[in-house]
């Protein structure tokens, strides 16, 4: 052989991010000038290089590289021992290349992330969340969850077993949302809570998040009651002014009747005159006894006249749910307008949730007639959502507009990279138009 080359023998150990260095020792042992080529070979050989790369050197001289190791702090790159070799090739005689070896150890690093999706729910018995966990270390990590609610107002549903996260990957769950008490009308009330995802080795991560309990019974079934309310003393009323006095009106007559009979029975037979009488002075009390009737109507009647008061009409309440989806090249803008047309309505904006599917990086502006409602930027979430206690209102030709700032198109795991950024969001609420007064 008329090349040597030698390696320092020790294993190295170094952590992800950092850098390392091991002498390399060539001796050209033959007649002429050689020239060697260096290099890395071995699964390091994409984080690591010799420096120089070509060495040449005279009959019986040596020299000596340097062999550099720069591990990425990443998960493509997992812990553990990598052997290595570096091939010495002399362009003279290529049949004396050598290749020593040696070891190197790539000690692990944590990094765990997690997100709560949505992290605001509503719902009148509860409600469901998603849970993702992010490993975004070089080993595999087991996270158990916990949850708790500072008021303990909430029963937390968290899955029983541990997941385990596999470097690189994302790992899914669900919370399930439960109030203790339930609110059957009046208020909505809102409810904080927090899902700690602790790893076995690292840093818990706290997610926090909130829940609106809304009543069981609506609002509506309260005016639904009271417009009964309203139609039976409706009735009432019609039964006192219209069916009432034509009864007694009724009764009066008969009694008039029945007092002409018995003035001609008296006039025609003097020994019926007594009977007559009587039965005419019955007759009288009777008719003064409907007459006292109908004055007891007459003032019931005008006293629900006065208790009953005409109520307007309920206003005209509709839902509304638009999506706009945005589009833009990396270093470019976007936007996709939305504007209310309706002229007598006005539109309450009470959710919104926002969508970045491909973990682009840039900004995100929702604005009305150009002044900005929410600015983001898109590398902060995947999906996020809003809920407005006082809901943002929109009248007629005023325009909402979502406008997305590209500058990094994101690469979604095991997915061909997009071209372009895309975000979209998604808006609900009421249109609420005035009744006819």
């Amino acid at each position: 052989m008329s090349t040597t080359a030698t390696l320092d023998s020790r294993p190295i150990s170094l952590e992800a991010g950092a850098e390392a260095f091991v002498p390399l020792h060539i001796r050209n042992d033959g007649e002429i000038v050689e020239e060697y080529r260096l290099e890395v070979v071995g699964p390091s050989g994409s984080w690591s290089q010799v420096v120089p790369g070509l060495v040449s050197l005279y009959p019986g001289q040596d020299a000596t590289a340097s062999v550099e190791f720069r591990p990425p702090r990443s998960a493509t790159v997992q812990a553990g021992e990598f052997l290595y070799g570096v091939q010495v090739l002399p362009t003279e005689h290529p049949e004396d290349a050598v290749v020593p070896e040696g070891v190197v150890n790539l000690l692990p690093f944590y990094e765990t992330t997690a997100e709560l999706m949505p992290r605001t729910s509503r719902g009148r018995f509860g409600a469901l969340h998603r849970l993702a966990v992010d490993n975004r270390g070089n080993v595999p990590i087991t996270v158990t969850l916990a949850g708790a609610d500072p008021g303990e107002m909430l029963n937390i549903g968290l899955p029983e077993q541990a997941l385990t996260v596999e470097p690189g990957t994302v790992q899914f769950g669900h919370v399930r949302i439960r109030p203790v008490r339930k609110i059957w009308r009046g208020m909505s009330a809102t409810h904080t809570f927090a899902v700690t995802a602790t790893p076995a080795d690292g840093t818990p991560v706290v997610l926090d998040g909130t829940h609106l309990q809304e009543p069981v019974l609506p609002s509506w079934i309260v005016k639904a009651m009271v417009a009964l309310l309203v139609l039976a003393l409706g009735l009432a009323a019609l039964w006192y002014l219209w069916f009432k006095p034509a009864v007694e009106a009724t009764a009066k007559a008969a009694v008039q009747e029945s007092v002409t009979k018995a003035d001609q029975s008296a006039s025609q037979a003097a020994t019926k005159a007594t009977e007559a009488s009587a039965g005419a002075a019955n007759a009288g009390v009777a008719a003064q006894s409907a007459q006292d009737s109908a004055t007891s109507a007459a003032t019931d009647a005008a006293k629900a006249s006065v208790a009953t008061g005409a109520e307007p009409p309920p206003d005209i309440v509709s839902s509304i749910a638009k999506r706009l989806e945005v589009t833009a090249a990396p270093g470019a803008s976007s936007s996709a307008p939305f504007v209310f047309e309706n002229p007598d309505g006005t539109l309450k904006l009470t959710d919104l949730v926002l969508n970045n599917p491909q973990g682009d990086f840039g900004r995100l502006r929702l604005e009305l007639d150009g002044a900005a409602l929410l600015d983001m930027a898109l590398e902060n979430f995947r999906d996020m959502d809003y809920h407005f206690l006082t809901p943002v209102r929109v009248t007629a030709g005023q325009n909402l507009s979502l406008t997305m700032s590209c500058i990094r198109v994101g690469a979604p795991p095991d997915q061909t990279a997009p071209a372009q950024c895309k975000s979209a969001a998604f808006l609900s609420g009421t249109i609420t138009i005035p009744a006819p007064r």
